[in-house]
C-alpha cells in the first residue's frame, strides 16, 4: 500500500506536548484494559454458574483490547523522531491505526455474545440473533476500516465509506435494542430499567466512535491526532471495561435475585433488599 494512503499520525509533526499526550492516551487504554483483566475472573466467582461466562468474556475482551493497544502504543512510539523542538514522522517506520479495527472484529462479537447470554436470549432464538448482529458488526468495521487509510489521501472517499459503514451501525443499533427489549421482560422488576440505561449508553459511546472517525477531515494536524487518540481510547474503555463491569453487575443482581447466596453476600449497601423478589424461591444447587 502507498504511503499516501496512511494515517494521518504519518504525516503530521508534534510538539512534545501533542506526542506526550498520544502516547499517554495508550498508555492508559492499555493498562485499564490489562489491570481490570483480573478483576472480572475475580467477580465471575459470585455468580450462579449459567452467568459465569458475562465476566470471564469480559476478561478475554480485557487482554485482547490491551494488547491491541499497547501496539498502538509501540508503533507510535516508534513512528516518531525528536528533533529538538517537534517529533517528526520517521522515514523508515509507519503507524496504522489498523490494529484498532482488527482488534474490534474480535472483540465486538464477544461483546455482543455477553450482551446475550447476560439477556436471557432464548436457545432457539440465540444462534439466529448472534449471527445477524456480528455480520452487521463486522461490515460496520471492515467498511470503516477501508475508509481510514482514505484519511489523508482522499477525505471525501473516508467520508464515503464511514457513510456506508453508518448503515450496518444504525441495523446494529435497532437489533441491540431488541435484545435489550426482551432481558428486560424477564427480569426482575428493579432490574427491567436497566435495560433502556445500557441502551443509551451503548449508543452514546458507540457512537464517540464515528465521531473520532471524523476527526481527520477537520483536523489532521498535531492536534487532531491528539483528540482522536483519545476519543478512541475513552471510546475503547468505556464500550468494552466499562460495559464489562455494568454486565457482570447486572447478572450479579440477577443471581442474587434468584437466592445465589454468595450473589447476596457481594451486593453493595442498600442492594440487598432490592435483589430479591419479594417471594424468592430457595436455590437450587447448581455448583
Amino acid at each position: 500500500m502507498e504511503a499516501v494512503h496512511a494515517n494521518i499520525e504519518n504525516f503530521t509533526s508534534l510538539t512534545d506536548v501533542q506526542y506526550q499526550l498520544a502516547l499517554v492516551a495508550l498508555m492508559i487504554g492499555y493498562g485499564a484494559h490489562f489491570a481490570f483483566a483480573p478483576f472480572f475472573l475475580g467477580n465471575a466467582i459470585h455468580l450462579r454458574p449459567q452467568y459465569r461466562i458475562v465476566p470471564m468474556i469480559s476478561a478475554v475482551v480485557m487482554i485482547a483490547a490491551g494488547l491491541s493497544l499497547f501496539r498502538e502504543f509501540s508503533t507510535l512510539k516508534e513512528a516518531y523522531v525528536f528533533t529538538g523542538t517537534l517529533w517528526l514522522p520517521a522515514a523508515d517506520t509507519m503507524h496504522s491505526n489498523a490494529f484498532r479495527y482488527a482488534n474490534w472484529m474480535i472483540t465486538i462479537p464477544l461483546l455482543l455474545v455477553q450482551l446475550l447470554l447476560a439477556m436471557g436470549i432464548r436457545r432457539d432464538e440465540f444462534m439466529g440473533t448472534f449471527a445477524k448482529l456480528v455480520i452487521a458488526a463486522e461490515l460496520m468495521i471492515i467498511t470503516g476500516l477501508i475508509g481510514q487509510f482514505y484519511e489523508h489521501a482522499n477525505v471525501g472517499m473516508m467520508l464515503l465509506w464511514g457513510a456506508i459503514s453508518t448503515l450496518p451501525f444504525v441495523y446494529l443499533v435497532i437489533a441491540v435494542k431488541g435484545v435489550l427489549d426482551k432481558g428486560a421482560a424477564r427480569a426482575p422488576e428493579d432490574l427491567k430499567p436497566w435495560s433502556g440505561k445500557i441502551f443509551l449508553y451503548f449508543l452514546f459511546f458507540w457512537g464517540l466512535y464515528a465521531v473520532a472517525y471524523m476527526v481527520p477531515a477537520f483536523a489532521d494536524e498535531g492536534g487532531g491526532v491528539v483528540v482522536r487518540q483519545w476519543m478512541y481510547t475513552v471510546a475503547d474503555v468505556f464500550s468494552k471495561l466499562v460495559y464489562g463491569v455494568i454486565l457482570t453487575r447486572y447478572v450479579l443482581r440477577l443471581s442474587a435475585s434468584e437466592g445465589h447466596e454468595p450473589a447476596l453476600a457481594s451486593l453493595l449497601p442498600g442492594e440487598e433488599t432490592l435483589a430479591r423478589r419479594e417471594d424468592p424461591e430457595p436455590e437450587k444447587s447448581d455448583d
